[in-house]
């Protein structure tokens, strides 16, 4: 069978991060053999600053992104204007509205002072503007351009300048050094998409209301529902660098950062699904994009994981070799399973939003941020790492569940899926706690409920030809 354009377009878009897993598979051990744990995690501990575009952005490029879809081309010029207008001021009124406070903050404490933090703040103020070309590259279906740019952006800023460590360490071992290199690397990916919209005569200087009525009416929405994100996936590595030290960062991060990977494939899934539901005009169609995809991804991946499961302690062991501890090789398998249940959870979350239901994602959200609060208390207050993790896990379980559980009637045989979830959950606990008999027993009743279940119509006519 031949692959469509669907599943080619995912295959660029899914790309750069596996490139991604490529280049951590050299760097990491680079970082942590010249740097060490605590260096290394505070040069991690920068780029993790930077995710708080995904607040600041107010996801206008998504919004753009779902409303070209549903006008003509020479409408789509004038929203694609507008959004990158809107996101130039409302990025360079946010960074001046944080750098005020920063002053503020040091001139009540030095304690806060962070050296070239003007730099800090350009990079955040570039980042904002790179989210929203990347969305708008997106909802143009330039899959290419965005994937590229995503690449020099994220994953070459991330891992490039380990390659100036090992050439000349002396002049590179200063963490602002290395983030300088990140943000010369970051600022040529966002010229390059400029430069392409601008080759295609995709830009003119015509106002558009239409999407300046959608950034006031959705805009709110998603970037509450982004501040949970931010909270839930960055505010734990906050709490662990303040309480627990930089070096146990570095303990909690290389494991996460690993299993994070997951998501460049949902990622690359969700940037061909939000143009292609967007634009379904059908009830019937709808819920057939939303299942291949939502079930092409449980299935394949959840699959996968089960099958490398075994083999999970030796891999990390011969990469890593004596960065490899009992406790990082513990908590990979707690974040593999955090990970998946993120990425599926992001596929319904994508979905509520392009049927303009982001206000149900930021209530399901509020009401997850309770007991993901608690969790954190309680791991705080016994400075335990793994508790950390724990609350992370509950927290993406909860989420999952609440969500498609709203969605039910959209999901095919949902019953069963609750079952294979239950299933899968248990799949994973049994491995951790080495407990290979049920592992294996589960194992087998997964794939047997995949082989019955698998949804192969439905897939067959959304991938392949």
């Amino acid at each position: 069978m031949i692959f469509n354009k669907n599943l080619r377009n995912i295959i660029i878009s899914s790309t750069p991060g596996l490139i991604s897993i490529f280049l951590s598979f050299f760097t990491i051990p680079i970082y942590l053999k010249y740097l060490g744990l605590e260096k290394y995690g505070n040069f991690l501990i920068l780029h993790i600053l930077l995710s708080v575009v995904m607040i600041t952005n107010f996801n206008l490029g998504k919004i753009a992104s779902i409303k070209m879809q549903k006008v003509i081309n020479k409408t789509k010029n004038s929203i694609i204007s507008t959004t990158i207008f809107t996101s130039v001021i409302s990025s360079a009124l946010v960074c001046l509205f944080l750098y005020l406070i920063y002053l503020y903050l040091i001139n009540l404490n030095h304690n806060f002072t962070f050296n070239n933090y003007k730099i800090l703040f350009f990079a955040l103020f570039i980042s904002n503007l790179y989210v929203t070309l990347e969305n708008i590259s997106k909802g143009l279906k330039y899959y290419f351009l965005s994937s590229i740019g995503n690449l020099i952006f994220y994953s070459f800023s991330l891992s490039l300048p380990a390659l100036f460590i090992l050439f000349d360490f002396k002049s590179y071992e200063n963490i602002n050094s290395l983030f300088n290199i990140s943000l010369y690397i970051k600022i040529f990916g966002i010229l390059l998409i400029i430069f392409t919209l601008i080759y295609k005569k995709l830009l003119n200087f015509n106002f558009s209301s239409l999407i300046i009525k959608d950034f006031l009416a959705y805009a709110k929405w998603q970037t509450l529902s982004s501040i949970y994100v931010q909270i839930f996936d960055f505010f734990d590595k906050y709490l662990i660098k303040i309480f627990l030290g930089a070096a146990t960062l570095s303990l909690y991060s290389v494991p996460q950062q690993i299993a994070g990977k997951l998501s460049v494939i949902s990622d690359g899934l969700i940037s061909v699904f939000i143009p292609k539901i967007s634009s379904s005009k059908s009830k019937k169609k709808t819920f057939e994009i939303l299942n291949s995809n939502f079930y092409g991804f449980f299935y394949t991946i959840g699959f996968f994981l089960i099958l490398i499961n075994p083999f999970i302690d030796e891999l990390l062991i011969w990469w890593l070799k004596a960065n490899a501890s009992l406790d990082m090789i513990y908590l990979f398998k707690i974040f593999l399973m955090i990970s998946f249940y993120i990425c599926i959870t992001h596929i319904i979350s994508t979905f509520l939003d392009t049927q303009n239901l982001s206000k149900k994602n930021s209530q399901i959200e509020t009401f997850v941020l309770i007991f993901f609060i608690i969790g954190l208390i309680v791991s705080v207050y016994y400075k335990n790492i793994n508790f950390f993790a724990y609350t992370m896990l509950f927290r993406s379980l909860i989420s999952f569940f609440i969500k498609a559980f709203y969605i039910k009637n959209s999901l095919l045989n949902f019953n069963i899926l609750i079952l294979q979830n239950t299933i899968f959950i248990l799949i994973f606990i049994f491995s951790i706690n080495e407990n290979f008999q049920l592992f294996y027993f589960f194992s087998i009743l997964f794939f047997l409920l995949l082989l019955f279940y698998f949804p192969k119509k439905i897939i067959k006519r959304e991938f392949l030809k």
